[in-house]
């Protein structure tokens, strides 16, 4: 039972790392997103067929 609950208390405690607060712009340029984003997807991708790589 002990061994139990040895378990459950190193589940739900927090490690030092964990609380460390965040950097605002730590990677600010590093991630980019597509120009067609937000663009429907094809039919090829809800159906299966082709190829729907669009290279830019």
């Amino acid at each position: 039972m002990l061994d139990f609950v040895e378990f459950l208390v190193n589940k739900y405690t927090y490690s030092q790392e964990a609380l460390q607060q965040r950097v605002p712009d730590l990677n600010k340029g590093q991630i980019w997103m597509s120009d067609d984003f937000d663009d429907p997807l094809p039919d090829e991708f809800w159906l299966g067929k082709g190829i729907i790589y669009k290279y830019h």
